[in-house]
């Protein structure tokens, strides 16, 4: 089995890659899209005819993820991502690690207590997995929040 490592920078490369190590069968009964459509995927399109070339899923949900944040829900988006990069083990975290949303450090200080209420609270309800990730995320952000306001991490 080939183990070198690639960096992935674009859907076309991410598709061949998978192609490569899954191979085209699975792809095929995954998508359940022909033969065709798949190499059309694993297609550099700088060299494709452009009405040969449908949107890879990559493609789309990165547009979907877009959308979302652009009509202010990045809270969706995030779950989305969140559920993708917890199937290998992974969590993702904001490029931005902290912006501070209230004025005070107090207001921070204040702004942190719902957010660890609801996480305690989603253990006391014995909800699901993803959900208490979910609001302990949520509280870690409030919090890297307060940091970022006071006067220790500047």
């Amino acid at each position: 089995m080939n183990r070198e490592v690639t960096p992935v920078l674009k859907s076309w490369q991410f598709f061949l890659s998978c192609q490569n190590i899954l191979g085209q069968t699975f792809l095929t009964t995954l998508f359940n899209r022909g033969t065709r459509q798949i190499y059309r995927w694993c297609a550099d399109p700088d060299f494709t005819a452009s009405d040969d070339i449908e949107r890879n899923p990559l493609d789309k949900i990165r547009t979907l993820l877009e959308r979302l944040h652009e009509r202010g829900r990045t809270d969706v988006a995030q779950a989305a991502l969140s559920m993708l990069s917890n199937a290998i083990g992974y969590q993702t975290t904001p490029i931005i690690l902290c912006m501070p949303d209230k004025p005070t450090i107090e207001a921070e200080m204040l702004d942190d207590y719902p957010a660890i209420l609801k996480f305690h609270e989603s253990i006391r309800n014995n909800e699901s997995d993803d959900a208490v990730r979910y609001w302990c995320d949520a509280a870690k952000g409030e919090l890297d929040q307060t940091l970022c306001k006071s006067s220790k991490c500047k």
